[in-house]
């Protein structure tokens, strides 16, 4: 395993998980750094990867519109991957960042294995929602 389960052990949608199912939920995870400015996602593309910010800023835009600045520890690109709908918000890097991501199929799995992940998906879903 790349990343260490300390590192992942204060992200609020890990919370309750023993360290073997920690490290089952971020055994698929690849680690990407990037310069500040960077395209992570685009309004309207089809979803494929779901990402979690370890260090640095990233910037979400709806409709050209600021909507919110996500830092260490939050996660993004959920919606459309639950919704099985193209991306409704464009995210960019506002910071040099380092993102932990994953591909839909492994996220689609941690979540039906975790129930408790996948109530804190639901959650952002629900309050991410326009």
């Amino acid at each position: 395993m790349w990343m260490k389960i300390e590192e992942f052990r204060s992200i609020v949608l890990f919370d309750g998980l023993t360290d073997d199912e920690l490290a089952q939920c971020i055994e698929p995870l690849k680690e990407h750094e990037l310069v500040a400015g960077s395209s992570l996602a685009k309004q309207d593309d089809f979803a494929y990867k779901f990402f979690i910010v370890l260090d640095g800023d990233v910037d979400i835009h709806r409709d050209f519109e600021f909507v919110a600045r996500l830092g260490p520890g939050e996660f993004f690109g959920e919606t459309a991957l639950v919704n099985h709908e193209k991306r409704n918000a464009r995210v960019t890097t506002h910071t040099r960042c380092r993102l932990a991501c994953m591909m839909g199929w492994e996220f689609k799995t941690m979540t039906e294995i975790f129930p408790s992940v996948a109530g804190h998906i639901d959650a952002a879903v629900t309050e991410r929602e326009v």
